[in-house]
């Protein structure tokens, strides 16, 4: 368990009102619970708290059943920062959903997470919440255990219930300024650089490599992006998938070159921010192809950046 304090307690015995769930993407249906959370905790002098998970829930089950996870919409440390840069939450808590927490009951949830460790006083959860082993436990369980319990009703966005899942849905049709409106801006990943092949690099197009290991990203293809390192911004062309080409496609893995940027960035913690779709990820049938399509995908996203300036 990781917690993450955003402001200090105003006094040593402050009510905590929370909420919980997977909260991926943080699009605008999470943030209507979000602000809500804000203002009933304002209103009561608490300390607001959100609660959620990494590995996703669904994620452990995947694996455990070797079906391919669900694509993930955001990594960790963009939601843990999207939320601190919020200041609408004074603490995050984030669960590592593994086999122990996937046995325990609803009680045993509530007792030793809700009420032990976190010393929960209330709660803010949508109708369809369910929690512990089989997803067996409901806002009944929480009310029974003496958590004062609110039922969040979502408001739509512009007549759209706005869900992860339906960002998933348009991310899978390259729908990005449709999702840029559902979350309130870009998609965007942030991770440290890794040391990939080296293989741009020979072929003049030197990479910064994100490595997702076993997270499955929702967008797959080649496009036109920022990159925020240390404060600066870079404009990039970006490759999510796995590099079939090159490699025996793995991981997953975000690639992006910096255009007319040559420098060591490895270690280093790297945002990429999805502007624009160019083209889907491919395996060409050998590297000058493949090098051929890559200047041109630097040359569309120079075009790109023309444009928006």
């Amino acid at each position: 368990m990781l917690r993450l304090k955003i402001t200090e307690a105003k006094q040593k015995q402050q009510k905590t009102i929370a909420t919980i769930g997977n909260f991926d993407g943080m699009h605008r249906g999470h943030w209507q619970l979000i602000e809500k959370l804000n203002a009933v905790a304002k209103a009561e002098n608490a300390r607001s708290m959100v609660i959620t998970f990494d590995t996703l829930p669904h994620e452990y089950f995947a694996d455990q059943s070797g079906t391919i996870r669900t694509p993930r919409i955001s990594l960790l440390r963009d939601k843990v920062m999207i939320l601190a840069e919020s200041k609408l939450i004074d603490e995050i808590v984030v669960l590592h959903f593994n086999a122990s927490m996937a046995k325990l009951s609803p009680d045993e949830f509530i007792e030793d997470y809700l009420e032990e460790k976190l010393k929960i006083d209330q709660m803010i959860v949508g109708h369809d919440f369910r929690f512990g082993a089989k997803a067996r436990g409901t806002i009944a369980d929480l009310i029974r255990h003496g958590i004062v319990t609110d039922e969040f009703t979502e408001v739509k966005h512009n007549q759209i219930r706005v869900s992860s899942s339906l960002i998933r849905e348009l991310a899978s049709e390259q729908q990005l300024g449709l999702i840029r409106d559902y979350l309130g801006r870009n998609i965007r990943y942030s991770s440290r650089i890794v040391r990939g092949n080296q293989l741009a690099r020979k072929f003049g197009m030197p990479t910064i490599n994100l490595n997702l290991c076993k997270i499955r990203p929702v967008l797959w293809g080649i496009y036109v992006s920022y990159v925020y390192i240390d404060g600066v911004r870079y404009n990039g062309v970006t490759n999510i998938g796995k590099n079939p080409t090159v490699s025996e496609g793995k991981v997953y893995k975000i690639e992006t070159h910096l255009l007319d940027v040559n420098t060591d960035l490895y270690g280093k913690i790297a945002t990429v921010e999805i502007l624009e779709y160019l083209r889907p990820e491919l395996k060409f049938d050998d590297l000058d192809t493949l090098f051929k399509q890559m200047y041109k995908d630097m040359d569309d996203a120079r075009d790109f950046f023309v444009r928006a300036n």
